[in-house]
């Protein structure tokens, strides 16, 4: 017999002896059943010290032994984002929106229990610290299709998940020089010394508040979360688009050409010279409707359009194997009858920090949600967009004929 089965045998004949003391200290016992139990029990006992000796000789033997857990006993912990995955979540969150719950007020609720269960594998405090739920990944699987579905810029500058508030990161400058040659046994003087800078970041906090019928919040749960999805996402991409601008503008603009002058050869002194020849080659241009339609009216002297689809996908355009990303008039506007463009690696430019975890928050009874009979549905998210390298990006203007 191994260790492992004298381990199993030794509590399985403890559970013996407890349910024989049980019968001997029964109070409705009879004297001959309490005399049967004592009898049993000091059997188990002595069966119990031998045990104990076989035990301890096999311990000699084969080094201390732990006790084996009971597989069946063991339970799966579920991390924050497999919670948030299940359909309890889901169903719990619609629960949570529908009575005005909140982390405050719903403590001890068993039919939230499931997202405080979520905030504290997230990670205590900090998720839930503005009084919302986290939200399920149903939904926000949704929001981030329906952000590409709107053309967001993010996806063309970095992006970083984080969990701080606050933090940075570091860089280092490119070397100018090459190694020193030196004479055998000579004394090897310092050159140009690795210098390094600090980028920081600092999230700030942007908040959106969604009026929601309480003829929706009593429908089907999916048609709820598809309508806060809808609504986060475009809240998302315009804050997001705005942090990316802003960035951008910081660029000092100048003259690209004029629209009647071929743009075309403006752009290829941009991608030769002005850049450095690595990001010349991630290089994507980035303009408005304005831009680009100038852009795609210009021909070659066969009549062929000098914006190319990409081989892969015919719905992108290219300029000189460059992607084209246009963005609206509106979110991108002409600035004193110029069209902006700006041409880099926006991944080597700068990032877009975000905290991992969206939190969202109703009421029935705040705001204008008692005079209107609906329910107000606060959303947070907290971002940041910080530059990295200005010299990746250029910003040029365009004068429109």
């Amino acid at each position: 017999m191994n260790l492992t089965e004298l381990m199993n045998q030794k509590r399985n004949l403890g559970a013996q002896i407890l349910a024989a003391a049980e019968k001997v200290t029964k109070a409705d016992a009879s004297n001959e059943e309490v005399r049967a139990a004592n009898e049993e029990l000091v059997g188990l006992q002595d069966r119990m010290a031998a045990l104990d000796n076989a035990i301890a000789v096999a311990e000699a033997a084969h080094g201390e032994l732990k006790p084996i857990e009971d597989k069946k006993e063991e339970q799966k912990t579920m991390n924050s984002t497999e919670i948030r995955k299940s359909n309890e979540y889901v169903r719990a969150f619609a629960y949570a929106l529908r009575n005005g719950i909140n982390p405050r007020n719903g403590r001890g609720n068993e039919h939230v229990k499931v997202l405080f269960d979520a905030l504290t594998e997230g990670g205590g405090a900090t998720p839930g610290e503005d009084g919302g739920f986290l939200v399920p990944i149903d939904i926000d699987n949704q929001i981030n299709e329906l952000k590409r579905a709107l053309n967001p810029l993010a996806p063309y500058f970095s992006q970083e998940s984080v969990t701080a508030p606050t933090g940075w990161r570091v860089i280092d400058t490119a070397p100018t020089t090459g190694m020193t040659k030196v004479n055998e046994m000579a004394n090897i003087p310092k050159d140009d010394q690795p210098a390094f800078q600090k980028v920081t970041y600092a999230l700030e906090k942007y908040g959106l508040i969604v009026p929601v019928s309480n003829e929706l919040l009593s429908d089907e749960v999916a048609n709820l979360m598809g309508y806060l999805a809808r609504w986060f996402a475009k809240k998302e991409v315009i804050t997001e688009n705005n942090l990316i601008i802003t960035a951008l503008k910081t660029l000092t603009p100048a003259a690209m050409g004029s629209a009647t002058i071929d743009p075309i050869s403006a752009l290829k002194t941009i991608l030769n010279k002005e850049l450095d020849p690595a990001i010349s080659l991630s290089s994507i241009v980035l303009t408005n409707q304005t831009g680009f339609d100038a852009l795609d009216q210009l021909t070659d002297e066969m009549g062929r359009g000098l914006l190319q689809p990409d081989p892969t996908n015919a719905t992108i355009k290219r300029a000189l194997g460059r992607q084209v990303v246009m963005a609206s008039d509106a979110v991108l506007a002409n600035v004193d009858s110029k069209a902006p463009f700006f041409v880099g690696d926006g991944h080597e430019f700068g990032t877009l920090f975000r905290k991992g975890n969206r939190e969202v928050a109703s009421t029935n009874v705040g705001g204008n949600a008692w005079a209107t009979d609906s329910t107000e549905v606060r959303g947070i998210s907290r971002m940041d967009f910080t530059k990295f390298d200005a010299a990746a990006m250029t910003y040029k203007q365009l004068t429109l004929a």
